[in-house]
């Protein structure tokens, strides 16, 4: 994968303009390009920089979704979560997760048994996965540190978690396997209008600040809670259609927090549902979320200190010798639903979160909601509401359920494995590897081989010297923050956010990419302030 070069986007006209580079506009730009539409992928910073790596990291259909009659909703969630785990099973792994049940919980067995019974059927993999009701003893002898006052049981079921950013990443490989052009680190500036209609928009490359017109029969808006800022490039006038509300999750050592499955309980502050949850690569656990209205800029969402605290009581109230204070969170993470207004009244909470499309006057699309687990449908409607409303003959259905994402390969994961074994490739750098890239691990494998130099490891996360030539040559990094936070996830899981090295990793960057002395420093700077803005003491 590689970015659009000027020539390329200049005296032609595309079929469709994708502007927002989070999972939703990645999915919308494989979806139409697997169509055999002409499209261009534009992202303002990197792919997956908001809400999309900032999630629950889950493909889920969204349990606690029930208790507000989302029916729907959890539903399709259900499906397409079963259809992800077909199309990229290297970014999926099934999870079980207990749903405690305390005294003074609103749900007791009964109704939390009826629940997770639509949750089973509703998946339609009703005999691969189905839940069970746990009594206390149960629970406490799989999860023995979890508060056994008033436990009353739980049940236990399964969902399925992944590297939120790595999952953007892979579907924005997927659309430029398929033919789209793709930018990130370009903002659209501008709207190209004529005769009243959106034909385009004008871009503005971030690092060198020039710019480029490109047109196109459509233009679809999938930048989330940039979507009304987008929306008024075309009408100024344009009144607010999103309520976005802020998520924060904390990670705590598993050493500190000793858990070992998936959990729900309900928050001792006001009974919203809190969820603990193993990482992937099962070395902390990371704790979320808050819900609460942002009216802020959506570029600079961070943690809070109550935030923060607000998640440490919930744990503190599931493991309570666990004793955690500000002191032992590693790092922490906020981000924001792009949510539809609701009618006046509702919380935060119960704000649905259904996706909708806006048509403006002047033709341009946007679609807001929805959710990480349902990116392939929300894409498939964009783009089937973009084909009719722009009258695009002979174009053919969607083909996204059954094509997988790059990566997805998984017999060809095997023979890797051993011939990095054979090349001398650490266990647990080539467990990585294919965790991160799937079949897509044999580039990477191959720089290793190439040069001896390239062995050697360069930063958190067994983080080798092969994986970031391969990250710079075919994952567009550009940027620290684009290879420690979207592309290995150091930023996320390392207790200094994976600052280790890093003049290292900046001295390489700079050959490759490649930077001046001055944007080096610039990018040293800019990451180290990043990552103190979400470590406690620094608000």
């Amino acid at each position: 994968m590689r970015a659009a070069t000027d020539k390329e986007l200049e005296n032609r006209e595309f079929d469709l303009i994708v502007i927002g580079g989070g999972i939703t506009g990645a999915a919308t730009a494989r979806d139409a390009a697997l169509r055999g539409l002409s499209v261009l992928l534009v992202e303002k910073d990197d792919f997956a920089a908001g809400t999309s790596s900032r999630s629950s990291k889950l493909i889920h259909g969204g349990l606690r979704y029930l208790q507000t009659f989302q029916f729907g909703l959890v539903a399709e969630s259900l499906q397409e979560r079963e259809r992800m785990l077909r199309i990229a099973p290297h970014l999926t792994r099934i999870r079980p997760f207990l749903y405690l049940l305390y005294r003074g919980y609103p749900e007791g067995p009964v109704l939390l048994n009826l629940g997770l019974t639509f949750y089973d059927a509703a998946s339609g993999s009703w005999f691969k996965r189905r839940h069970s009701m746990l009594n206390a003893r149960k629970v406490l002898e799989r999860e023995p540190h979890l508060a056994a006052e008033g436990l009353r049981g739980a049940g236990l079921f399964f969902d399925v978690q992944t590297d939120d950013a790595r999952l953007t990443l892979q579907t924005v490989k997927g659309a430029a396997e398929a033919g789209a052009r793709v930018l990130n680190h370009a903002a659209v500036t501008g709207l190209i209008t004529e005769n009243g209609k959106c034909r385009g928009v004008v871009i503005t490359r971030q690092f060198s600040g020039e710019s480029i017109s490109v047109r196109a029969k459509g233009v679809l808006n999938a930048t989330g809670p940039w979507s009304d800022s987008i929306r008024r490039l075309g009408a100024a006038s344009i009144p607010n259609s999103l309520r976005p509300t802020k998520g924060v999750h904390i990670v705590v050592r598993k050493s500190d927090f000793p858990l070992g499955t998936a959990i729900y309980l309900r928050s001792p502050d006001d009974n919203r549902l809190v969820w603990p949850i193993p990482s992937l690569e099962d070395d902390v656990v990371y704790i979320g979320t808050t819900d609460t209205d942002f009216m802020g800029d959506p570029d600079e969402v961070i943690p809070t200190q109550e935030d923060v605290r607000y998640l440490l009581r919930a744990a503190n109230c599931a493991i309570p010798t666990a004793r955690l204070t500000e002191s032992h969170v590693v790092g922490s993470w906020a981000g924001l639903r792009p949510l539809v207004a609701p009618n006046a009244g509702l919380s935060t909470s119960a704000t649905p979160r259904e996706h909708s499309i806006a048509v403006d006057e002047n033709g341009m699309l946007s679609i807001t909601g929805g959710k990480l687990t349902s990116n392939r449908a929300m894409a498939k409607h964009l783009v089937d509401t973009a084909v009719s409303s722009l009258g695009l003959a002979k174009v053919a259905r969607s083909t996204t359920k059954k094509v997988r994402l790059p990566g997805a390969d998984g017999d060809a994961v095997a023979g890797i494995l051993t011939e990095a074994r054979a090349a001398g490739v650490p266990e647990k750098i080539r467990q990585s590897w294919v965790r991160r890239y799937g079949s897509e691990a044999s580039a990477v494998l191959e720089y290793w081989r190439a040069d001896a130099h390239n062995r050697e490891i360069v930063g958190a996360r067994e983080l080798t010297l092969a994986e970031l030539i391969y990250l710079v040559e075919h994952e567009m990094v550009q940027s620290l923050t684009d290879l420690l936070v979207r592309r290995t996830s150091a930023f996320f899981w390392e207790v200094n956010g994976g600052l280790d090295g890093i003049e290292r990793i900046a001295d390489e960057l700079a050959s490759r990419v490649p930077w001046s002395p001055v944007r080096r420093q610039q990018e040293i700077d800019g990451y180290r302030a990043l990552v103190e803005q979400h470590r406690p003491g620094s608000h």
